[in-house]
């Protein structure tokens, strides 16, 4: 993460859920401790999960954070900009509506340096929010995954499985449904989307 400290610059950490992504987080931003830099840390206000303030991975770390308006990315541009702080942390990007590439387009032009975090793909298998324009935009995308949470397999995991009930979700059910119990980890063998159209 050396090269994030030099102006302009675009971190991405993405990856399925249970994958450490938050985790990453965390620990990347712990370490600024130890040092002169400072940080801001925003995150969705619709990831109400483990606590409304504060960004909280499953391996229990923990760091208070600003809430910001799943609509309204740009409100990290007005608590942020002008502070003096040197990095802006986002977590659960995957949530904000695809204004946040252009919020992130204007750090950048202002030479600021910028952590993410955020599912790359959606319980679909396909492109979550803004994230792929932040993950065209990137400096350096970190891909991490997790194990597949299919009985007998714990093959490397990418995607994410959305379950109602027990069984998969339909292709057509609400993008966002926030909340553990719902969603696995899965491998791309053991992904299942019904309904989903295939070419």
């Amino acid at each position: 993460m050396s090269s994030l400290y030099d102006p302009g610059y675009l971190e991405v950490i993405c990856g399925p859920m249970k994958s450490g992504k938050t985790g990453r987080l965390i620990s990347e931003l712990t370490r600024l401790n130890y040092s002169n830099l400072k940080y801001m840390l925003f995150k969705p206000d619709i990831d109400d999960r483990f606590s409304k303030e504060k960004v909280v991975s499953r391996d229990g770390g923990a760091l208070q954070g600003i809430v910001i308006p799943t609509s309204s990315p740009e409100d990290i541009l007005n608590k942020y900009l002008n502070t003096g702080f040197d990095i802006a942390a986002i977590d659960e990007a995957n949530f904000f509506n695809d204004k946040l590439v252009e919020v992130v387009q204007s750090l950048l032009i202002h030479k600021k340096r910028i952590l993410i975090s955020g599912l790359d793909l959606d319980f679909r298998g396909e492109p979550f929010g803004p994230m792929p324009g932040l993950l065209a935009m990137a400096d350096r995308i970190v891909k991490l995954y997790a194990a597949c949470d299919y009985p007998n397999c714990g093959k490397p995991a990418n995607r994410t499985q959305r379950l109602v009930e027990g069984r998969p979700a339909y292709y057509e059910d609400p993008l966002i449904l926030v909340g553990d119990e719902e969603y696995q980890a899965r491998c791309l063998e053991h992904h299942y989307v019904p309904k989903k159209k295939d070419l």
